[in-house]
């Protein structure tokens, strides 16, 4: 009998001291068809599970291999359809700029991602009039899709924003951060920025990037609002709803490459929550082409949207040209029969990337700048040669020269002897390998789980409701007060005004003094 007495209050003893743990209703969207996109969060949205909580993902790349009741996915796959149809890489070769990019094709392509989540038959039936489905806080992409936002105020919930490649420049101005159009960090302006730029050039970034904000402010949110409303019905402005009811932002972006700025308070980077701890084994040939790669080999992907195959046939010569007088073995993702392949090359449409650059005998990986690539190549000690071709990818190789850790081309006029003599020179300095590896290591020298981390945030908002002392009171200022521009308006006329009068009087007063001394002089000759 003492014996139960005794469990009895050890287990109430163990009951009080547990924490207390709530189930939330978590609602997240990600629309952007791009595994890119996706698979930085998948961490976070399992951590959210395993403590319990019932989440609903809407995504174009369900998590594989889920049989839950708490976990819901909404699958919107078929938006590859729409990617599908641009070809990033004839833009790059075309000169376009990312921003008119974004004028001319994206933005309407974006809304037809966003699209695809309110006209999913199974997400309908949740944001219907009459559904009594509750959610406790959305978590949405925050890139060029903000008809996202208009699900929070159905559901009177808080928003997490997320983004997956850097914050972009118009939600961080609508949340109420600093733009600044010639910072390394923005990436929008691609290889345009810089430290101590010329002055013209920066007064160029300067038209450009603001020219490009208000395309955003008058032509993106509009249509975005009228998308919008014609799933939910009559909403308030969708930049009111971000503005009050975005609580954080997780923003995919290892702090210890990305170039010091100041930041949202109520932002949180994260990196690397992607890479896999167990790894998917290669295909058997390609095993023994890497394993017997006396001198090594060498790992050449321009990633999932912009693909090898699509490339100027006199590009494609020169990088199979020198890979053919190269001493390395080459895999290379290519997404065709590659013709004219050098015999020390292995071509294929798809390749575990992480299993490749986790292999003892590679040693440099040429791609396109991705950030989940970049963030691999740290995590696997690998060199970098970068070919950017879109978006935040001239940011992204930009910032791997700057450490030291790479090197980066230009794709549209490389030629075979910059080509191989960067190959070269990457793999036989070590200086690049040592640097790459002690990246790593301030990466990873962290004091706790970044995955658990955002997982306590999320609850975080959830329990304060919102969150709102984290907002930045910034957002609600009108343009010209956020930058004093008023202020310096009027002290610039004031200036001007002190300093005309102060020079009229000036002028004035050495006229009256010539006029003196010319009729002194005439008095005396008479």
């Amino acid at each position: 009998m003492k014996l139960n007495v005794t469990s009895l209050l050890l287990v109430l003893c163990v009951l009080c001291v547990a924490e207390k743990t709530e189930c939330y209703r978590i609602l997240a969207t990600i629309a952007t068809p791009s595994y890119s996109h996706q698979i930085p969060y998948r961490a976070l949205w399992l951590e959210l599970h395993k403590r319990g909580h019932k989440v609903v993902l809407v995504t174009p790349d369900p998590i594989p291999n889920i049989n839950s009741p708490n976990f819901t996915q909404i699958d919107i796959s078929h938006a590859y359809e729409i990617i599908g149809t641009l070809n990033f890489v004839q833009s790059r070769f075309n000169g376009q700029p990312w921003t008119q990019f974004i004028e001319e094709q994206l933005m309407a392509i974006g809304v037809n991602f966003v699209e695809n989540i309110f006209n999913n038959t199974e997400f309908k039936k949740m944001y219907a009039p009459d559904s009594d489905a509750k959610f406790d806080i959305l978590l949405t992409e925050y890139l060029y899709g903000p008809a996202a936002v208009g699900i929070a105020h159905r559901f009177n919930v808080p928003i997490i924003g997320l983004s997956s490649l850097g914050l972009a420049s118009w939600a961080e101005h609508v949340l109420g951060g600093l733009v600044l159009p010639s910072h390394e960090s923005t990436w929008e302006m691609e290889a345009n920025t810089g430290t101590n730029l010329p002055f013209l050039k920066r007064v160029r970034n300067f038209v450009s990037f603001w020219r490009f904000l208000h395309f955003l402010y008058t032509e993106l949110l509009p249509i975005n609002q009228q998308l919008a409303e014609k799933y939910l019905g009559p909403l308030p402005p969708l930049i009111d709803i971000m503005k009050n009811k975005t609580s954080m932002v997780f923003i995919n972006q290892a702090i210890a490459i990305t170039p010091a700025r100041p930041q949202l308070a109520n932002a949180i980077s994260f990196t690397s929550f992607h890479i896999q701890d167990k790894l998917p084994p290669l295909p058997k040939d390609l095993q023994e082409f890497v394993d017997s790669a006396k001198n090594g080999f060498i790992y050449f992907s321009l990633g999932s949207n912009a693909k090898s195959s699509t490339l100027p046939v006199k590009t494609q010569r020169v990088f199979c040209d020198v890979f053919a007088t190269l001493p390395y073995r080459i895999v290379w993702k290519y997404e065709k029969d590659l013709p004219g392949k050098p015999d020390n090359v292995y071509s294929a449409k798809w390749l575990p990337q992480q299993t490749l650059l986790a292999h003892p005998n590679v040693k440099l990986f040429i791609y396109q700048g991705g950030l989940q690539s970049s963030e691999e190549a740290i995590h696997f000690g690998v060199p970098v040669l970068g070919f950017a071709i879109f978006a935040d990818q001239d940011y992204q190789v930009g910032r791997m020269e700057a450490l030291g850790v790479g090197k980066h081309l230009e794709i549209k006029t490389v030629t075979k002897e910059e080509l191989k003599s960067s190959i070269i020179e990457l793999i036989t300095n070590k200086q690049y390998k040592e640097r790459m590896i002690n990246t790593r290591n301030i990466i990873k020298d962290r004091p706790y789980d970044i995955v658990k981390n955002l997982a306590w945030w999320t609850e975080y908002v959830i329990r304060t409701k919102g969150a709102p002392h984290l907002r930045s009171s910034i957002a609600f200022q009108p343009w010209y007060q956020r930058y004093d521009l008023d202020v310096i308006v009027f002290l610039t006329i004031v200036v001007f005004l002190i300093a005309s009068s102060t020079l009229y009087l000036i002028a004035k007063l050495f006229v009256q003094l010539h006029r003196q001394i010319t009729q002194s002089q005439k008095l005396k000759m008479n």
